[in-house]
């Protein structure tokens, strides 16, 4: 995301208001006209405001950009991460068996648990499923199952500070095919439900993300797409 400056913030604000306002109008700040020209005409190369004649108006992407915008401060709000976590599952001689993976980066450099990895502008969560899976493991799997939406809010024990605040689409992957990898990032590996249980370093949620896993039935979810003439 792009860093803007205060004045160009506070430009965006009045034009989200005030569509189609003209140069004396968006200047509430009285800057001189070089000093405030400069701020508009960088809006204009991100791509964010176009010029109409005499007037100003945000494009589709400053719109979106814009709307993020805590207006009362003139400052993008910090949202939740969303993110995809994926349950490797599959059976082997009749033993049921789990993919876990030990990070090998920081955060929680070592930590053993599920498959994360975050959800992309656009993307179907499928798609990111898919997408993860088969960069964090090698493998491919063509059965998915959504089991649970949970919000996970992270806090420091010996300072009280919010240091993660993530959304994650609990998903079951069945039975998926392929030969495994490790990454940079992460050593993958197969255990037994009874190999799971023991790990001795895992993440503070793994046990309750595995039982969300084990549900009978999927979560009622829709990802819809819609074409709008006007934005």
């Amino acid at each position: 995301m792009v860093d803007l400056h205060k004045i160009q913030m506070l430009i965006l604000k009045e034009l989200l208001f005030h569509p189609n306002a003209r140069f004396t109008e968006l200047n509430i700040k009285g800057l001189s006209s070089d000093h405030f020209s400069y701020h508009i005409s960088t809006l204009i190369s991100n791509g964010y405001v176009i010029k109409n004649g005499q007037s100003y108006t945000l494009t589709s992407v400053g719109k979106e950009f814009a709307n993020q915008m805590d207006t009362d401060e003139a400052l993008i709000e910090k949202q939740p991460k969303v993110g995809i976590l994926i349950v490797g599952l599959r059976t082997v001689g009749g033993v049921k068996q789990l993919l876990v993976q030990e990070r090998t980066k920081e955060p929680y450099f070592g930590y053993q648990g599920f498959i994360t990895g975050k959800v992309r502008y656009g993307e179907k969560l499928v798609e990111t499923a898919k997408r993860e899976l088969k960069e964090e493991s090698g493998l491919d799997c063509t059965q998915y199952h959504l089991k649970k939406i949970v919000r996970n809010q992270v806090i420091l024990e010996d300072n009280g500070k919010l240091v993660e605040d993530k959304i994650f689409y609990v998903m079951t992957a069945v039975e998926p095919t392929g030969e495994l990898i490790n990454t940079r990032g992460g050593k993958n590996y197969w255990v037994t439900e009874s190999e799971f249980h023991a790990l001795e370093k895992r993440y503070y949620d793994e046990e309750a993300v595995y039982k969300y896993s084990q549900g009978d039935s999927d979560v009622n979810f829709e990802e819809g797409v819609y074409i709008v003439s006007e934005f």
